[in-house]
């Protein structure tokens, strides 16, 4: 297995300090994010898709010279409601440019975004199919990419998508595996575990865990329970246990930090920079295989 993170909002470094910090912290991977197309760019947001090529080239030599990889790109692309042709239309031509710069710099892999649902009288499960469909035409005019989507709360659960990749079989497009959403959901995290690794092509790794405040809240219909993001190792995530049962059942990928802390409860958190520190040291006193 193997160590990255995702690039942090709060934080202002450019590409070659990213490369640099990584590799002075002992990851051996960087998840980019690029900017939201129409939108320009912010903190923590490292590529657009006019990149120019002096900034791909210069991006490219710092992480080779780091000896750090671009595990993948994070892309930010829009999501269609609907599958029919003039819906999925753009989202095919935003995921092929975003294939385009990942191939120019020189990493294996992209995150989509999926952030709708689909539209009235279309199930998940066509939805979700089209949508393989549609990023597997685009994998077939960029050899060697591959994709992957993370699971994510009001979007596809982790269920829905991973039983779309069983059911696709499609060994290019995978999970982005986010336990801390899987919580969040109350879905049975070690049983997906057990049942779909194979799948699971990433995990992008963050914590939850229950606050009191407002919690099991009634509106007259509906108990809420809230959970917040926390210190790696402090929440409801069981970590030793999902990493070794992936470790046993084959899981050899990228587990990749997601510090995004939350505007209502986040602010008392260290800060990111303790975060991408801490996190290395708590991967490796779990002592799991391969790890």
């Amino acid at each position: 297995m193997k160590l990255g993170f995702w690039t942090l909002y709060d934080v202002d470094w450019t590409n070659e300090e990213i490369a640099r910090k990584a590799a002075a912290l002992g990851y051996q991977g960087v998840d980019l994010r690029v900017t939201a197309p129409g939108r320009n760019p912010g903190i923590g947001e490292n590529l657009t898709l006019q990149s120019s090529t002096e900034d791909i080239e210069r991006t490219k030599q710092a992480f080779a010279a780091a000896n750090v990889e671009i595990s993948s790109l994070n892309c930010y692309n829009a999501s269609p409601t609907t599958i029919d042709d003039a819906a999925m239309e753009p989202f095919e031509t935003q995921l092929r440019q975003h294939a385009e710069l990942a191939q120019k710099v020189g990493t294996s892999r992209i995150r989509f975004q999926l952030t709708a649902v689909p539209a009235a009288g279309i199930s998940w499960e066509h939805y979700l199919d089209a949508i393989w469909q549609a990023v597997g035409r685009v994998l077939d005019a960029a050899p060697g990419l591959n994709a992957v989507v993370e699971n994510h709360p009001d979007r596809a659960n982790s269920e829905q998508l991973l039983q779309t990749a069983e059911r696709m079989d499609d060994p290019r497009i995978g999970v982005e595996f986010s336990p801390d959403h899987v919580i969040v959901m109350q879905e049975n995290l070690l049983d997906l575990v057990d049942r779909y690794t194979p799948h699971i092509h990433q995990i992008c790794y963050a914590d939850r865990k229950l606050v009191q405040e407002d919690l099991a809240k009634f509106d007259g219909r509906y108990y809420y329970i809230r959970y917040e993001s926390c210190w790696i190792g402090d929440g409801a995530v069981p970590g030793k246990e999902m990493l070794s049962r992936l470790a046993r059942l084959g899981f050899d990928d990228y587990i990749s930090l997601k510090w995004e802390k939350s505007a209502r409860f986040g602010h008392h958190l260290p800060s990111s920079e303790s975060a991408l520190e801490h996190f290395p040291q708590y991967m490796r006193q779990l002592g799991v295989p391969g790890l």
